[in-house]
């Protein structure tokens, strides 16, 4: 009788062990994988294309980025075809406060918009090289004030659509651009509210078009229904977007990423001192999710889809 229970102890504690052994090398194999999904996320980085713009002599440069401030390291690097990254026209005047950036990935060509600043008002450019851009005047087919910015390419329907600032009616509005065809300016049919200060535009992964609302240091991303121009659900946005809420309506370059991390991509362009990237998600939208870096970008305008 002793000896079965003597044995039956032993049975028992070599079974603990055993099972100790299990559990401790199944934990070891979770954090392993855990590690590694941590890890495939923070190498997996977005990229994009950046407009930039000097604020004092309007010289205006594209940039390719990769990695954002929650998906590092973020590298920047001018984008050179034949010279330098700054936009020229082929006898190599320079493209001035551009206001616009968007690019086909099927055909390799950029094209932009220039606004009521530009060293041509008002303008559509293309390019492959950033050193021979061609540029012609925009022509509006409804009648509005022109004031282009913020061009982007809807990736689901190939067109592309732009914001016409205006602080009137009905000049305040989204409108979609005549590209690749013609450099036409085509309103939808109706305007924005006038206190709707859009400086920002972009398409999320389904084809949703949202705009940027500013003010100061705070945003608000605007659903806007591409088919009739009507502005829809509000989401602030959820954390600063500027350096300073010293601007009144500061302009910025919009980007959504759809290849890895699948959020709001931000660059600030003024206060110029010092400027701000950021990438998040609203509330409502899948958030909040915010993340931030300084200085890592020269003052931004625009961003396009890669």
């Amino acid at each position: 009788m002793n000896r079965l229970n003597l044995t039956t102890i032993v049975f028992g504690l070599l079974t603990i062990a055993a099972c100790k052994k299990s559990i401790t090398a199944d934990r070891s194999s979770s954090a392993l994988t855990a590690n590694k999904t941590n890890n495939a996320m923070e190498e997996c980085q977005p990229t994009m294309y950046n407009l930039a713009v000097d604020s004092v002599s309007g010289a205006s440069y594209i940039f390719k980025v990769a990695g954002s401030p929650g998906a590092g390291p973020i590298i920047v690097t001018p984008y050179v075809v034949s010279g330098t990254n700054q936009l020229k026209d082929c006898g190599g005047n320079p493209i001035l406060n551009a206001s616009g950036l968007a690019y086909d990935p099927a055909t390799g060509i950029f094209y932009g918009t220039t606004g009521i600043t530009g060293s041509v008002p008002n303008a559509i450019f293309r390019f492959i090289d950033p050193n021979c851009v061609s540029i012609t005047p925009a022509t509006s087919t409804c009648g509005i004030a022109l004031n282009l910015s913020d061009v982007e390419r809807d990736q689901t329907t190939g067109a592309y659509y732009a914001i016409n600032r205006g602080t009137a009616a009905p000049s305040n509005r989204i409108v979609r651009l005549g590209l690749p065809g013609a450099p036409s300016v085509n309103c939808l049919p109706n305007p924005l509210p006038i206190g709707l200060r859009a400086r920002g535009l972009t398409f999320d992964c389904n084809g949703q078009l949202y705009v940027m609302h500013t003010s100061g240091n705070t945003g608000t991303v605007v659903f806007v229904n591409k088919a009739t121009g009507l502005n829809g659900a509000t989401f602030p946005y959820p954390g600063p977007i500027t350096t300073s809420a010293a601007v009144p309506t500061p302009d910025l370059g919009l980007h959504f990423d759809c290849n890895c991390i699948g959020r709001f991509v931000t660059g600030s362009y003024n206060p110029v001192a010092t400027t701000r990237m950021t990438d998040g998600l609203p509330t409502g939208l899948g958030g909040p999710i915010y993340n931030t870096a300084l200085n890592v970008l020269k003052p931004t305008v625009d961003f396009a889809r890669p």
